[in-house]
């Protein structure tokens, strides 16, 4: 089954010092189609830009998060950030869901991905932190759990 979920966010930080800064009208397009050479890849349980069994890639112009090298998902979350560090945000992401969970991935995070607008630097990210201090939009689908009832 495909989910295509549109997300458009207009995030602006609206600190002192930017207050007396002009807003730029010229924004820049950061996925350039064709790699990923630009962005930091942190997985946890590995270091900083080892994109274990290339989970993020590019193919046919889209950036995809793909487990078809894993074996079972073992908590190996991952993350991939922007070289640079920016202010002030227009987001405009198009995500689509395809396939099946990777074997072992936790219930909660079924279908579940998510941008982030404001992170920790991946550089201070400890080799097995599982996730960065970040505010983030996260998008997902809720998986059917069965329900049971235990007289609570």
């Amino acid at each position: 089954m495909k989910f295509i979920i549109p997300l458009c966010l207009l995030f602006i930080s609206c600190g002192h010092h930017l207050q007396k800064e002009s807003f730029s009208n010229q924004w820049i397009q950061l996925f350039n189609g064709k790699d990923i050479n630009d962005w930091n890849v942190k997985i946890t349980g590995y270091p900083l830009n080892n994109n274990y069994g290339n989970t993020f890639r590019v193919e046919d112009g889209i950036l995809k998060v793909r487990y078809d090298a894993y074996k079972k998902f073992d908590e190996k979350f991952g993350h991939i950030f922007y070289k640079q560090k920016y202010s002030h945000y227009l987001l405009g992401v198009e995500y689509r869901f395809t396939g099946e969970q990777c074997p072992g991935g936790p219930d909660w995070a079924y279908r579940n991905s998510g941008a982030m607008l404001h992170s920790q630097n991946p550089e201070s990210m400890l080799q097995n932190q599982d996730f960065p201090i970040s505010i983030e939009v996260h998008i997902g689908q809720t998986k059917k759990i069965p329900h049971t009832r235990n007289g609570c």
